[in-house]
């Protein structure tokens, strides 16, 4: 489907060559892509006890559409860009919810060498791909529980700031023997933007070899808090370890991930693990996944301490052709300081274009 928009593209270019008007060149590509994915069930949030019915977007993955650009200067150097935004097909809106940044999957433009790629805008927070790629639910911000335990979660959510750090500069290398490395680095222009503060700092790295996948990740983030009426400030460090082993009939998953807020106000780590696994049954595939953490932020303020934290999920995958999957999942988030569990049940289907 791809490599189609990219061939109408080009035959549109060319008939704009014989009309006169302006052209994109051969060694330019462009390619259109995204998700659009949509879920119905029920949901009972943590610390209420009422189910309530829904239909839902993003129940697999974060609905989008988005546009990448690659434009070949000369034989060692390109000119690389994307924009992608987030949209909810259940209702027809923009963006995950109201008020969010358009583009906010990704906005950013750079170049490319034998050196690497250096991108600048917004891009992929450093802890949000290493976590995706080391549990079976991948980035799903409704089922999955690594994410839970990472970026899922509104104001309660473990780690600060958003899946995307806007005003960012990032350096990707070149594949060292089965091994990328990303260095990031946000400015911060706008204490009240997505990373919740000043200057952020983070980098993240992949090793592929055959069967395996292993990463390791990290940030520091500087924040200011609204903690019982009080601005305060502090820093967030958070370092994540994960692994993924493909089987052929069966994969396991593996991470770990540690946070420690070091705040004005308060200090408290929080120590998570997720194991996962996804198996062969009939034509799809059966999901597993666990994640437990010492601590939470499921409090009287968003800060707190809320105790221990289960969270679990099971599904079942069925693709439908080379695009599409249909899905069906059970989700449960169990925290101690609450007073009822959360529960999430939904069966969807995904095409990704």
């Amino acid at each position: 489907m791809k490599q189609q928009i990219r061939k109408t593209l080009a035959l549109g270019a060319g008939a704009l060559c014989l009309a006169g008007g302006s052209v994109a060149h051969a060694d330019t590509e462009v390619e259109i892509h995204g998700i659009i994915d949509v879920y119905g069930g029920a949901e009972n949030p943590v610390g209420e006890d009422e189910w309530t019915g829904k239909l839902s977007s993003g129940g697999k993955d974060t609905s989008y559409w988005g546009i990448s650009a690659r434009h070949q200067v000369n034989d060692g150097l390109a000119v690389v860009g994307a924009l992608e935004a987030f949209l909810r097909p259940d209702r027809g809106d923009a963006g995950r919810f109201d008020g969010d940044v358009f583009f906010a999957r990704n906005a950013n433009v750079g170049v490319e060498t034998e050196y690497g790629t250096v991108r600048g805008g917004r891009v992929t927070a450093p802890l949000f791909l290493p976590m995706v790629f080391t549990n079976p639910f991948g980035g799903s911000f409704e089922f999955s529980p690594a994410n839970y335990h990472t970026y899922a979660g509104g104001p309660n959510a473990p780690l600060v700031g958003d899946s995307g750090w806007s005003d960012t500069v990032q350096y990707t290398s070149p594949d060292l023997n089965g091994v990328t490395i990303n260095v990031l680095y946000g400015f911060g222009n706008n204490e009240e933007d997505d990373s919740r503060g000043d200057d952020r700092i983070g980098a993240y790295a992949v090793y592929r070899d055959g069967a395996f996948t292993g990463t390791a990740a990290a940030h520091a983030v500087d924040y200011a808090l609204d903690a019982a009426g009080v601005e305060d400030g502090g820093t967030q460090y958070a370092a994540l370890l994960g692994g993924m082993y493909d089987f052929g009939t069966f994969q396991l998953y593996g991470q770990y991930q540690h946070i420690d807020n070091d705040l004005d106000v308060d200090d408290f780590a929080i120590n998570s693990v997720t194991v996962g696994a996804s198996v062969d049954a009939g034509p799809g595939q059966v999901l597993a996944s666990y994640a437990y953490a010492d601590a939470s932020r499921f409090g009287e303020n968003d800060y707190e301490d809320g105790g221990d934290r289960h969270t679990w999920a099971v599904g079942y995958e069925l693709p439908l052709g080379d695009m599409a999957t249909a899905y069906a999942t059970y989700f449960m988030d169990d925290i101690d300081d609450a007073s009822d569990s959360g529960h999430n049940v939904g069966t969807g289907v995904q095409l990704r274009f």
